[in-house]
């Protein structure tokens, strides 16, 4: 039996497929005039994003996102070290028998706790975290280019079609009706739902955040309102240029491209006027 997290896997990359060349066997191809200049101009483009849409989806799913090496455990001198607000004393993963480096969490789907764990995907059977998170960036990026193109071509088929048919010049067949509608039911939501996400990761991006810290953020910011903690500073916001470059790398002109993640996920620059006292300590010791 295939597991659920591979049925994911097959069903992405059946979805991409579908989309990328349903639409240029059965729908653009005979639109730009088959094979000539102009078509290769239009189509090139579009099938290089599709190339970068399963480069980047296969390295997500396959590189481990980082594990926290077996001897691990933080030092005194080590700066930003992440203490529990309740016990003072550095995060420890009491299902791994191991101390937490900064910005790790245990993932009870992997069993294992993750370096920068920023969620566990469902839709690529593995863990989002230091090592692939530059990757998944990049996968839906990818996508909202490729998807864009695609519903862009879609539109302009589809108004040359109702051209030609309101002046009796062409009639489109069966098979190409039917390929255009599948295409439009799949690429709108396909764009909908992973632009939305996008978004929200290249927000995350920029503030140098994850989604797991995005949520303590949310519940530190309710339990200052209440009054019952002072203001706590997330201290790895560095500068939205940095941010970047701590996730795609350090050539700008290289950040749309695979590469691998630099650095070792146990310890992360902080901002300067973070400083490193008690009040700016954080508790994120979730199980996710």
């Amino acid at each position: 039996m295939i597991d659920s997290g591979r049925l994911f896997i097959i069903g992405v990359t059946l979805l991409i497929s579908f989309l990328a060349y349903t639409s240029q066997i059965f729908v653009f191809w005979d639109f730009l005039g088959g094979l000539n200049i102009e078509c290769l101009k239009i189509l090139i483009p579009f099938n290089i994003s599709v190339i970068l849409i399963f480069w980047n989806y296969y390295l997500t799913c396959t590189t481990d996102p980082g594990r926290v090496p077996a001897d691990w455990y933080p030092k005194e001198n080590q700066e930003n070290i992440e203490l529990k607000r309740s016990t003072r004393a550095p995060r420890y993963c009491k299902t791994c028998s191991a101390y937490k480096p900064p910005r790790s969490h245990h993932c009870s789907t992997c069993r294992r706790c993750v370096l920068k764990m920023d969620h566990h995907c469902p839709w690529t059977n593995n863990c989002v975290g230091h090592y692939n998170y530059g990757h998944f960036i990049r996968f839906v990026f990818w996508v909202d280019v490729a998807c864009t193109y695609h519903l862009i071509l879609l539109i302009k088929r589809t108004a040359k079609m109702v051209q030609d048919i309101s002046y009796y010049r062409y009639e489109p067949t069966t098979l190409e009706m039917i390929f255009i509608i599948l295409n439009y039911a799949a690429v709108i939501p396909v764009l909908l739902s992973v632009g939305i996400l996008s978004l929200y990761h290249f927000y995350c991006m920029l503030f140098n955040t994850t989604t797991i810290e995005n949520w303590e953020k949310d519940k530190v910011s309710t339990m200052v309102r209440k009054g019952k903690i002072k203001q706590v500073i997330f201290p790895y916001d560095i500068g939205v240029y940095k941010n970047i470059r701590s996730v795609l790398g350090y050539n700008p002109l290289l950040w749309c491209l695979p590469q691998q993640m630099d650095g070792t996920g146990l310890s992360y620059p902080i901002a300067k006027d973070s400083g490193n006292n008690e009040d700016n300590d954080l508790d994120l010791d979730f199980i996710v």
